[in-house]
């Protein structure tokens, strides 16, 4: 089939008056000076000039790299000198395809990828499977279906060029343009190129090639001279070939577009990542280390608090304490050290009186020698009634409690907590029966308590239990008590009663003004706090320095990125040249910002869990992990990588695509 007439074939590519002047240090260089040229479908054109010439530049502005300062540049129809930066990069992308004299391909990507990267960029919407696919058949076509998964540094200089040349292909450009594409070859590799390129143009490709040699341009059917910006000599050799049809890419600004962007980005981004695996673990090792503190530390804090909150929860469920004296705002007290200001009549007004309360026992406490044998002690002596036991939901190990007999007859018996037990009688388990002497008066041991364990202010075990009547006339010597212990049937009555025991005694007391109370009433869940309190503290101080750490961690992956953006300028450059988006190229950092956030948020939350295990197991200290932490430490390290990955991702696609390919 014959060519066409020159006047009825469409052209691709129109030049009018097209000027470039470039701004130096030096003043105003005029590389391009009024420069007109037609270039139509099938043309295989060769630009030769010296250096200085101006061919390079015109490569430059055909290749939509970069923009002319005046004039007119159509390229297939559409005014290029009107599009921005993206819409020039998606211009690259459907209508050019680039051959660069120094190949520009990705160091530590093979033949495949590549040449694959076009499309990662294309609006042609194609899944992973089918890029690679697309890409190995530009290979195949190229004479390179052997060398898929070879790394350039792996192949010569001729197949690195074949690669470049597929890559230039895979996106069915309508011009291909080559810079210099033998310049580095030797002869033999040379001739194989161009044979390469009369075949495509013979098919219909239209090819426009930079060339300083005389034998190469031979092989073009038209030669084009500049010297000093302008075009001297247009000479045709042979007419166009029989272009070929264009096929339309399909536009990529519906959501089905974006989420194969997306898909192609989180693609393109992971292996990146896993192409420096040692940078990516260290960079990922702060926000590993940030959130593992973070679960680590709430899971210690958590257990410390759970495990006061529990022992004092085991002195009694319900309970409120009526004290001798004042508690002040923080704790102190007033009058609590001196003789007590309760009475027992003062417990049997609370108990008639005050509906809900199911026991009630008043205290004497103090802090007395015991002997028995060779061994003795001082330790807590508590006189108490029988339903002590019940208000403090105490039950025995052995033995049996004292009765309201033995109160009424202030009978010499005691019931003992276990570390009593253990250091009056090392090594013996049946002390049922044995005399303890406290204070010089001895005591038949009835019975022994169960283990109550430790609470933040005193050890439960180490106790001794004695009818109040007997401490108050033969230990301690007062008709007063310290405090009086009352159980309430539930929880929401504590708060009524609490109100109605400090009236009950205000008018008992005659007390007119509750700044002078001589008493104070006291909930469990307020000694709660007190006990938590210090865990509290302690945990937000470890979280605080957790929270620390992380950000620590965030501002390592931002330094480590503002050094990749550094190191990768030419592999932006090169994918902003194939069509890559300014905002393409910072999502592509973002994501592998977040994506190193996201692994180290991951690891991190192993590390955290198995150290509060381990600290639970080995130290034999309370841990709970909270899923609360998890997810507060996994968003926050995604959000660092948010917010610490957009400055190097700005910065990346910011970058001007000629000056990022001149990066060395």
């Amino acid at each position: 089939m014959s060519a066409a007439p020159a006047s009825e074939v469409k052209p691709v590519i129109v030049l009018r008056d097209l000027h470039k002047t470039y701004v130096t240090d030096a003043g105003e260089v005029h590389a391009v000076c009024g420069v007109n040229l037609v270039v139509r479908r099938g043309d295989f054109i060769a630009i030769m000039g010296s250096s200085g010439s101006g061919k390079s530049t015109i490569m430059n502005v055909l290749g939509c790299l970069d923009q002319p300062t005046s004039g007119t540049f159509l390229l297939d129809g559409e005014d290029v000198g009107a599009l921005d930066g993206n819409e020039l990069a998606s211009l690259r992308n459907r209508k050019l395809g680039f051959v660069f004299q120094g190949f520009n391909l990705l160091a530590r990507t093979t033949a495949s990828e590549n040449v694959e990267l076009p499309l990662v960029y294309s609006p042609r919407k194609l899944s992973h499977a089918a890029r690679g696919q697309t890409a190995d058949a530009e290979l195949e076509r190229v004479s390179l279906g052997q060398r898929l998964d070879h790394f350039p540094n792996e192949l010569s200089g001729g197949q690195q060029q074949r690669v470049a040349i597929a890559r230039a292909l895979v996106n069915q450009p309508a011009v291909l343009l080559a810079d210099e594409p033998t310049g580095n070859l030797d002869s033999t590799t040379t001739e194989e190129i161009m044979r390469l390129f009369r075949e495509l143009n013979e098919a219909g490709l239209t090819i426009i090639m930079v060339t300083h040699e005389p034998e190469v341009a031979a092989h073009a059917r038209r030669t084009v001279v500049m010297r000093d910006g302008l075009i001297r000599n247009d000479d045709r050799r042979l007419p166009e070939a029989t272009a070929a049809p264009i096929s339309e890419s399909l536009g990529g600004g519906s959501l089905l577009g974006w989420l194969h962007l997306m898909a192609n980005i989180l693609s393109t981004s992971g292996r990146a990542l896993l192409r420096n695996k040692v940078r990516t673990f260290l960079t990922a090792l702060g926000i590993i280390i940030g959130v593992a503190a973070v679960i680590a530390m709430v899971a210690i804090g958590r257990g410390a608090s759970t495990a006061a909150e529990a022992q004092v929860r085991s002195t009694g469920n319900n309970m409120l304490l009526v004290f001798s004296g004042q508690v002040f705002k923080g704790g102190s007290f007033r009058g609590y050290g001196g003789p007590g200001t309760l009475t027992l009549e003062d417990g049997e007004a609370i108990r008639r009186e005050v509906p809900g309360v199911i026991a009630l026992s008043p205290e004497v406490r103090s802090t007395e020698r015991y002997t028995s044998g060779g061994q003795n002690w001082y330790g807590t002596v508590r006189g108490v009634s029988p339903e002590y036991f019940t208000v403090r939901d105490w039950p025995l190990s052995s033995g049996t409690i004292f009765d309201d007999n033995d109160v009424n007859a202030q009978a010499a018996v005691a019931v003992l907590g276990q570390k009593v037990v253990t250091r009056m009688w090392p090594g013996e388990t049946d002390v049922l029966g044995r005399t303890l002497r406290i204070d010089g008066v001895p005591f038949q041991v009835i019975g022994i308590l169960s283990v109550k364990g430790s609470v933040p202010w005193e050890d439960q075990d180490d106790t001794v239990l004695i009818p109040f009547t007997t401490s108050m006339k033969r230990v301690v010597g007062t008709d007063k008590f310290r405090n009086i212990n009352v159980k309430m049937e539930s929880l929401e009555s504590m708060p009524a009663a609490r109100e109605q025991i400090s009236q009950l005694l205000r008018d008992l007391h005659r007390i007119s003004d509750p700044e002078k109370d001589d008493f104070s009433v006291g909930a469990q869940d307020e000694f709660i706090r007190m006990a938590t309190e210090s865990s509290r503290i302690m945990g937000g101080l470890l979280l605080s320095i957790a929270a620390i750490s992380l950000i620590i961690g965030g501002i390592g992956i931002m330094n480590i990125m503002l050094v990749s953006v550094t190191e990768r300028t030419r592999e932006i450059g090169i994918r902003r040249a194939v069509g890559a988006r300014a905002r393409d190229i910072r999502l592509q950092f973002l994501v592998e910002a977040i994506a190193l956030s996201v692994t180290g948020g991951a690891l991190g939350i192993a590390l955290g869990v198995g150290s509060a295990q381990a600290v639970e197991k080995y130290a034999n200290f309370p841990t709970l992990v909270s899923t609360q932490s998890i997810l507060l430490s996994f968003g926050f390290s995604c959000a660092v990588g948010i917010l610490f990955g957009y400055f190097p991702a700005h910065k990346a696609a910011r970058l001007d695509p000629i000056e990022a390919l001149r990066h060395e």
